[in-house]
């Protein structure tokens, strides 16, 4: 048995990015590097780190990349095939993400449980997964017949098991965050899986408080049927923490509130057996609830009118919001989310 971790970045996000003349890294990079290549029991982890999108080419073809979401077919088939170059019946996956990277992480879950993960890696055959994967009626949705015997011929699927996803503010009901060009994306890049799927042992997502922009609603997972009626054991949990959307993924020079999610998420993901770099952990990682809480809504998102996300509305959500959030009250005067005004939650 190995370990196979994938780890998907947000929109513009890439190693040695700058913000501000400043070097940051989100936390998908520093995750990455946090993770090590066997654990005390020599268990090799295997890892990918892949660039969000829209991170190289021209300035103006990263500003189509991003704005339109161009290329995320091709970051979920990456991940999907260094999985497959990779991967033998009992190996554990962990899929890690942000933002876009979260839809990435979260789709590539999706695949994996509609098409399975292929034996051979027949380019004719990524393409085909990918394609029933896409189309999603009837005869393609992972228990129909189509799905089912791609499934039996060509790919290991049955006892398949993701062991973990580990995401930070999923963007988008359809996984692309701009209203301007939702006439481009919102059809060709729906977002299937909001469900989250069954085959899934542990789920995580960290979420933004405080970001305002309309157009970078959360997409929250909701509990299959099969979960709902105890048939299958599943962790998920959905925490809120404060600060704006990469204050949560990371990607400011001020990492003390980003800081907090990272380290929430490598103690999730060490608890189900995923080994860390110890000296990476206490060393690099620096948790300041009184961290700087940036302002993300800029021109052109100043345009738009705030947005209060909704926290703790939807019953099937499994949502909380994060001590840190109550510690950054008493620490910092001015500190009164209005969605929590309104919220009902519980800290934990």
């Amino acid at each position: 048995m190995k370990r196979i971790i994938t780890c998907s970045d947000g929109t513009w996000n890439k190693p040695n990015q700058v913000y501000k003349g400043q070097p940051v890294s989100t936390n998908v990079q520093r995750i990455f590097e946090a993770i090590c290549n066997s654990d005390e029991q020599q268990t090799q982890q295997i890892k990918y780190y892949d660039e969000g999108i829209g991170a190289e080419g021209s300035w103006l073809n990263r500003w189509i990349d991003g704005a339109t979401g161009k290329g995320i077919d091709d970051n979920i088939l990456s991940a999907y095939k260094f999985i497959l170059w990779n991967y033998q019946p009992g190996d554990e996956l962990y899929l890690f993400g942000f933002s876009r990277g979260a839809y990435t992480a979260r789709s590539l879950a999706g695949l994996i449980r509609n098409c399975g993960i292929l034996k051979n890696n027949d380019l004719s055959l990524i393409k085909e997964a990918y394609r029933i994967y896409r189309s999603r009626n009837s005869v393609t949705d992972p228990n129909g017949d189509e799905a089912l015997a791609f499934k039996q011929k060509h790919a290991y699927y049955q006892n398949l098991r993701i062991k973990f996803i580990g995401v930070w503010d999923t963007v988008g009901a359809l996984g692309i965050p701009s209203r301007w060009f939702q006439w481009y994306n919102n059809k060709k890049y729906q977002f299937h899986d909001t469900t989250l799927s069954s085959i899934t042992d542990y789920a995580y997502q960290a979420l933004a408080i405080d970001e305002k922009r309309s157009n970078f609603m959360p997409t929250l997972w909701e509990m299959s049927s099969k979960v709902k009626t105890g048939e299958v054991e599943q962790t998920v949990q959905q925490v809120w923490f404060p600060g704006v959307h990469s204050n949560i993924g990371g990607g400011y020079p001020d990492q003390g509130l980003s800081d907090i999610t990272l380290q929430w998420m490598i103690n999730k993901a060490k608890a189900t057996g995923l080994s860390f770099e110890k000296k990476y952990i206490d060393t690099a990682i620096k948790p300041d609830v009184a961290g700087q809480l940036y302002n993300s809504k800029k021109f052109p998102f100043s345009l738009l009118p705030d947005y209060l996300r909704p926290i703790g509305k939807n019953p099937l959500a499994n949502e909380t919001v994060d001590a840190a959030a109550y510690e950054r009250m008493k620490a910092v005067a001015d500190y009164l989310p209005k969605n929590l005004e309104t919220s009902d939650y519980n800290f934990i």
